[in-house]
């Protein structure tokens, strides 16, 4: 295939797992300018990765572990906001008709709360809520099956407790 044809595919390719990549920004940046800006930079990376892809895995694993990369690049880098500053930012950006008030507030508590969870569990999490299974969850973030069903039950049980405590 030409390099023409290889771009193309590419970006067919970001196109199609655009919607996945949204999700896993917002489930690492809750700042808006820079969860899309953290948006770009997995889709830009994984055009980039793309051209590297050898099918020595699934796609979708490949996928994943591309743009969990980017994210974890991204807290390391990103300066911390207190609490505070994530609310008001959040309160800003909602624009919902008060019938769904209630279930945006109990979406967001759930966002808070993985927020809140270590980077090892958040990732696992988030990689369930994609429904990613656990042995492509393996592939993407280089641990054993075992090791994410205990990360997950991990996060699970955290997530549990700090809805609890803010419910």
């Amino acid at each position: 295939m030409n390099e023409q044809g290889r771009e193309l595919d590419r970006s067919a390719i970001v196109e199609t797992y655009w919607p996945q990549i949204s999700r896993a920004a917002k489930g690492y940046e809750n700042r808006p300018p820079q969860r899309e800006e953290l948006t770009q930079d997995m889709a830009f990376a994984l055009w980039r990765a793309l051209g590297n892809f050898a099918g020595q895995c699934k796609l979708n694993t490949y996928v994943y572990r591309v743009i969990h990369n980017v994210a974890v690049d991204h807290i390391r880098k990103s300066s911390k906001h207190n609490e505070d500053e994530l609310a008001d930012e959040h309160a800003h950006s909602t624009d919902s008709p008060e019938a769904n008030m209630q279930q945006q507030q109990k979406q967001y508590r759930l966002e808070k709360a993985i927020h809140q969870l270590p980077l090892s569990l958040r990732q696992v999490m988030l990689l369930k809520l994609e429904g990613v299974d656990t042995a492509e969850a393996s592939d993407v973030l280089g641990i054993s099956e075992a090791n994410v069903g205990v990360r997950l039950h991990r996060a699970k049980t955290l997530l549990t407790e700090q809805l609890k405590e803010n419910a």
